[in-house]
């Protein structure tokens, strides 16, 4: 049965590859869970309609903006020392500075709207 609800709040895989730091031209894979609160078309329709409307640098600044009405929290995400990190949109906002994190938690979260499913294996 098709439940009609408020919010659509959803957890799903984010793989992130980082180049190595040891090895030249390899990747090291990272997973964490992300919490997602998918978008309406109307909410991401007024997002553009209100982008199109700034200066290009600005447009270009805040075209991840989107990302902070979606990204609800996230599981699975430590720091050097393996402690926690809890998620909050000043961390979150530091780690979308760095194409890979940036990367990986647009394509988790277009392959889960889109219906493309979790990736699996490579």
């Amino acid at each position: 049965m098709f439940t009609i609800t408020k919010k659509s709040l959803f957890w799903w895989p984010v793989i992130v590859k980082i180049p190595s730091p040891d090895s030249p031209g390899v990747y090291q894979e990272h997973e964490f869970e992300m919490q997602f609160e998918a978008m309406a078309l109307d909410r991401a329709r007024a997002i553009d309609e209100e982008r199109r409307g700034l200066p290009a640098d600005e447009r270009e600044a805040r075209a991840f903006d989107f990302l902070f009405d979606v990204a609800r929290g996230w599981r699975d995400v430590v720091a050097e020392d393996g402690t926690a990190v809890p998620f909050s949109r000043e961390v979150f906002e530091a780690q979308l500075q760095y194409p890979w994190f940036r990367d990986g938690v647009l394509s988790a979260y277009a392959r889960a709207v889109t219906g493309q499913g979790a990736r699996l294996g490579n």
